[in-house]
């Protein structure tokens, strides 16, 4: 039995941010059709190293493959020297079963979760935004403006982190990635300046406590949140909630059993669950996005496994097609 396996220089080489996007649509369209089974991802929490590893599995109907990444947290790795996230994707025949490929999966993390904001930017951000304001200074703040830069015509990018020094490294490495990324970027040290001024603000944190406030937004906005994964936690206050006219989650089933921003919403009779589209909806035809200018617009995403094994499924065929990775075999071919 062979065995592909794919590096995240190999899948750099051959999947950019503007095709993930697309690809996003795709999964999307999976989702809306029932062609995949979802509802499957699990948890297992470690207290001593504390980290949490996160299972997210996904298998797509009539023979269409599945697959399952493994994302391991452990929060004290920067004390190590180590990356505090790592992940590898692993995927199988959908007639026998059999393994193919394994590759890192953090490269198709961040494109994922910056390319499915971008989708939603698509349906609810004004296509005239030019100013957009990132809260976070980590990897998943940088690929959130990699995507929003590539699917807007951004001017600028102001950025607010806990620290200056944090802003300052991720936009020395947004610089290095380029493209379509502005280059009026630029650290803002009041939160509130900064989410006032811009088109499109985008959380992605791992704050417990909302860290974008509703009475900051001009009419008009369009807000994402993709860091917080707890109903305890929240990056968007409850005045956020009230003012939105539309607001949009990845998944159902994942979204409004752990994210916050809705869960804690609802409680407070803000808003109705029961209302709420998915991003596959809109994609879909079946629910509307934004319909004016000065509305304000909400997507909420921790990321649904179907975006993980679509791209995944992207990556592997480009591959092969180029004859690209390394061919293990594992062996396992006996009845």
């Amino acid at each position: 039995m062979k065995l592909r396996i794919l590096t995240e220089a190999d899948c750099r080489s051959v999947l950019d941010m503007a095709d993930a996007i697309d690809i996003q649509g795709e999964a999307f369209t999976l989702l809306a059709s029932g062609r995949s089974v979802d509802g499957l991802r699990s948890f297992a929490t470690s207290d001593e190293p504390p980290g949490v590893a996160i299972f997210n599995p996904c298998f797509l109907k009539n023979g269409g493959g599945y697959g399952i990444k493994v994302v391991s947290d452990f929060y004290d790795n920067t004390k190590r020297g180590v990356p505090r996230m790592s992940a590898l994707v692993a995927l199988f025949n959908g007639e026998t079963g059999a393994p193919h490929t394994v590759m890192e999966a953090g490269y198709l993390t961040d494109l994922r979760t910056g390319a499915g904001t971008a989708l939603a930017a698509r349906y609810l951000a004004r296509k005239d935004s030019k100013v957009m304001t990132i809260i976070g200074g980590g990897r998943v703040a940088t690929n959130q403006v990699e995507a929003l830069a590539t699917a807007l015509d951004l001017t600028t990018v102001l950025v607010s982190s806990r620290t200056r020094s944090r802003a300052e490294v991720m936009i020395d490495r947004l610089r290095r990635i380029g493209g379509r990324i502005p280059a009026d970027m630029r650290y803002v040290e009041s939160a509130a300046e900064a989410v006032g001024a811009a088109d499109v603000v985008v959380a992605a944190t791992t704050s417990e406590d909302p860290v974008v406030q509703g009475r900051w937004l001009k009419p008009g906005t369009f807000v994402a949140s993709c860091g917080a994964y707890e109903p305890t936690s929240r990056e968007v206050d409850s005045e956020v909630m009230r003012r939105i006219t539309c607001g949009v989650i990845d998944s159902r089933s994942d979204c409004l059993a752990h994210a916050g921003d809705f869960v804690i919403a609802a409680k407070e009779g803000i808003i109705d669950l029961e209302k709420v589209p998915e991003i596959a909806d809109l994609v879909g035809g079946r629910a509307e996005g934004r319909k004016s200018a000065n509305e304000i617009t909400f997507y909420k995403s921790i990321g649904v496994p179907i975006q993980d094994l679509v791209t995944a499924q992207h990556i592997e065929k480009r591959a092969r097609d180029r004859n690209i990775g390394v061919m293990v075999d594992i062996g396992g071919d006996h009845d």
